[in-house]
């Protein structure tokens, strides 16, 4: 079999591959797993993700136009310079655990209910996305910016580093925890000592 070759693939294993400038557009992956692979560059353009996992792998600045992700589990490994404003996002659900995700872009999607565990989430542009129940459980936030979010109900318990101005993001009945809820006040001038 030729890897990636502008195929459909169902309930292929792919492991340890690593292509730059891979050229995946229309292509349809179902059930299908990613182990250990790097994807730079990657073309998904069009292309459906259905019930696939990503384990430890690294996407560095994917192409997801009109790319379908549903049902699609990143667990451990990178995903930098992605653009999931792009994507398909009549069929998004995807989930994320134990991740980098730096320098992606996730602006007007609905996210409600995404999980985001333990993941380094680093200059991450959130803009009017529909965070209503995601999880933010064990993630650092450094860096990432959140505007005109719907946060209600979402867990950032156990979320660091986090920037959120409640005065232009909705925060009702959103869980935080000390220290880090005080970053919160920040937005509206106040001096803590």
């Amino acid at each position: 079999m030729e890897i990636l070759k502008g195929e459909d693939y169902s309930r292929e294993t792919f492991e340890g591959i690593s292509l730059s400038a891979l050229d995946a557009r229309d292509v349809t992956f179902s059930d299908c797993v990613f182990r250990k692979c790097r994807f730079d560059k990657a073309n998904f353009s069009g292309a459906s993700f259905n019930d696939c996992v990503f384990e430890n792998c690294e996407l560095s600045s994917p192409d997801f136009y009109r790319t379908t992700l549903y049902g699609v589990k990143f667990d451990g490994g990178k995903v930098v310079g992605a653009n999931f404003s792009k994507s398909n996002s009549k069929f998004l659900d995807i989930a994320f655990k134990q991740c980098l995700i730096s320098t992606c872009d996730f602006s007007s999607l609905k996210l409600k209910r995404t999980p985001f565990l333990q993941c380094r989430i680093q200059d991450v542009t959130f803009y009017a996305t529909d965070l209503t129940e995601v999880d933010f459980s064990g993630s650092d936030l450094a860096g990432s910016r959140f505007r005109q979010c719907d946060f209600n109900k979402a867990d950032l318990s156990r979320a660091k580093n986090y920037e959120i101005d409640i005065t232009e993001n909705k925060v009702k009945g959103a869980e935080f925890s000390l220290p880090e809820v005080v970053s919160l006040l920040s937005a509206l001038g106040i001096n803590i000592r």
